[in-house]
């Protein structure tokens, strides 16, 4: 899987720019606020249909027009694929190959991970940013898993409703459907944990699950019922796999709680590089690998570990820096230098 052509049209700072990369490794030179990580952002955004720099998906409108436009062509196991992304007032029109798709099938249309500097968050932060990384790792392998998520999200919103209104007469029938897509996911998330444990299991790190040792069969029921006081004073849900804890560990401990900012980013580097070999295992090709200023962020160590995973990837890859002498030649760079929201080739 690669990009061809993305054209992008009044996209924050670039206006109408047509960029044609390689489908090797492609690397954005260019000082800060010009609009490196823009170009990154927009490959991103046609593809998840969500930025990873703001929520206000209208803040990515470029200030002179009231619209905008990616048009993004690509290539998967040699078969020509276009998607259009328009976003106007904060609506989002999506087409793949000019028709209208449900969200879901747009969604593992051109399917891309993302390396950066916040990411550190996903191990500082609350466990609602770890569970949305192990669930999206999922979905890029099962893609009907979203619709499980869907159904389980809706299924607690009823719930709520019930616990918030006091009216107990359904409850017991939401809490066997709490039971049941808690066990589907919980059981997903294990089985993907332990495929990535395998992989990261040789530099010592590993990730664990609340749920990972127990009987899942039972052990949803027998929390219902231990809780049932506390959701009815709550007026809200706090058993189910939407309260699942997951954590990193490096050698027994919490990465969180006892590891280094370099461990951290260090166990970052190995995650997604680990979700990269399962995901070509299970799909048969790559992803496109997006890595917005990473290295800048690195010590020497994992520095070195972030430009093996580069090497070792034989996918397309994206990078920005504002340091071209970190990467060494090769034949396989196409190098772009941005200013101003313009972007051209050059060599080195």
């Amino acid at each position: 899987m690669y990009t061809e052509q993305i054209n992008i049209n009044n996209f924050r700072n670039i206006n109408n720019e047509i960029f044609i990369p390689s489908k090797n490794i492609n690397i954005l030179v260019g000082k800060n606020a010009q609009g490196k990580t823009s170009y990154i952002e927009s490959i991103y955004l046609i593809s998840n249909l969500k930025s990873f720099r703001t929520r206000n998906i209208n803040e990515i409108v470029n200030h002179s027009s009231d619209s905008t436009i990616i048009d993004c062509k690509y290539k998967i196991n040699d078969c020509n694929n276009e998607l259009k992304l328009k976003i106007q007032n904060n609506k989002k029109v999506y087409l793949k190959n000019d028709k209208k798709i449900n969200v879901n099938e747009y969604l593992w249309s051109l399917l891309s991970i993302i390396f950066k500097p916040g990411d550190i968050l996903l191990i500082d932060g609350s466990p609602s940013l770890r569970r949305e990384l192990i669930d999206k790792a999922i979905f890029y392998i099962d893609k009907d898993y979203i619709k499980i998520l869907i159904k389980y999200k809706k299924i607690i919103a009823n719930k709520n409703h019930i616990l918030k209104t006091k009216n107990y007469k359904y409850l017991d029938e939401w809490n066997d459907l709490v039971v049941k897509y808690s066990k589907i996911i919980t059981s997903k998330r294990n089985n993907y944990i332990q495929r990535i444990n395998t992989l990261i299991d040789k530099h010592n790190y590993e990730i664990k699950s609340d749920f990972k040792i127990i009987d899942i069969d039972n052990f949803f029921y027998d929390e219902l019922i231990k809780n049932l006081e506390k959701e009815k004073n709550y007026g809200y849900s706090v058993v189910g796999s939407h309260r699942e804890n997951i954590d990193f560990y490096l050698e027994g401990r919490k990465l969180k709680s006892f590891g280094s900012q370099g461990q951290k980013r260090a166990f970052i580097l190995l995650f997604k590089s680990s979700q990269i070999l399962d995901f070509e295992k299970e799909n048969n090709f790559s992803p496109v690998l997006l890595l917005d200023d990473m290295a800048s962020e690195l010590d020497k160590n994992n520095r070195n570990l972030l430009f093996d995973i580069i090497e070792n990837f034989k996918g397309q890859t994206f990078i920005t820096t504002v340091d071209d002498t970190l990467f060494s030649k090769s034949d396989r760079i196409s190098w772009f230098h941005v200013e101003d929201g313009k972007i051209s080739s050059f060599s080195l």
